[in-house]
């Protein structure tokens, strides 16, 4: 699954193209984007893709609309400005079959830098993992769930997630493994290392301006998380940045610190 918005054609064709040529084909493709008009244009690009529209903005209920009309036992999803390596879904496939009790897998999100990098251990600021400290569960950008799970937590939490470029809200993915955690707390949370995606990150993204944002966001939505949850990851990345420190790291802290500290107190 991918959710778009119009302005993003040359990407989400890469991205589809990227699908197309998988070596387990997809049963589907399912497009998500916000109106009918949006999804005329893109319908008008894919003649193999189902296309619909969400009938709100938002990219957690893009991907609740995407859950309830696609058809398959799995549900991948895949962001737009990402290229899905050939063996992507296979990977994932495979680990759903031959592992008992999977509900949810995830695999690498490696950046592709369109400009200068960032240091690794950052890369949650631009939607990608890293191996140290090591990504320990799935991120929106390559993920997938046995359709079991909607039917017994439900969908994604519309409260959080991105909506367009007005808003860098997140969380809503993080929100929903927890709670598969709390609700099937039989079902394992696989990380595959071999089922990866390839993620271009535009120049603006790796400035200060924009990580700082990003951090504070963070903050925000791990405020309203953490009420309910308890973010022991989260922990571990902390104390890995208190020891690696420097003072981009010590920033991108600071606004995290921040945006935690705002979303407490609006409660």
């Amino acid at each position: 699954m991918v959710c778009s918005y119009a302005g993003n054609e040359r990407l989400v064709e890469r991205c589809v193209a990227s699908l197309m040529k998988q070596t387990r084909v997809p049963d589907e493709i399912v497009l998500v984007v916000d109106t009918e008009h949006e999804r005329e244009v893109f319908a008008e690009l894919f003649s193999s893709v189902k296309v619909v529209h969400s009938g709100k903005s938002g990219l957690a209920a893009a991907r609740n609309k995407g859950v309830s009309v696609s058809t398959g036992e799995i549900v991948a999803f895949i962001d737009d400005d990402a290229v899905a390596d050939e063996r992507w879904l296979h990977e994932i496939v495979s680990t759903f079959e031959f592992e008992d009790d999977v509900v949810a897998v995830g695999g690498p999100v490696k950046p592709v830098f369109k400009g200068r990098g960032i240091r690794e251990d950052l890369n949650w600021i631009v939607g990608c993992t890293s191996e140290e400290p090591p990504t320990e569960r799935p991120i929106g950008c390559n993920m997938a769930f046995d359709r079991r799970v909607f039917m017994t937590v439900g969908g994604f939490d519309e409260s959080l997630g991105r909506v367009r470029r007005k808003k860098l809200s997140i969380g809503e993915e993080t929100e929903m493994l927890l709670r598969i955690r709390e609700r099937m707390p039989d079902g394992k949370i696989v990380f595959n290392p071999n089922a990866v995606v390839y993620h271009e990150i535009p120049e603006e993204r790796t400035r200060l301006r924009y990580m700082l944002r990003r951090a504070y966001e963070e903050g925000l939505a791990k405020a309203v998380i953490g009420k309910r949850y308890e973010l022991s990851v989260e922990r571990r990345y902390l104390r890995h940045y208190l020891r690696n420190m420097d003072p981009i790291t010590f920033l991108v802290l600071l606004s995290v610190g921040l945006g935690y500290a705002v979303g407490k107190v609006r409660g």
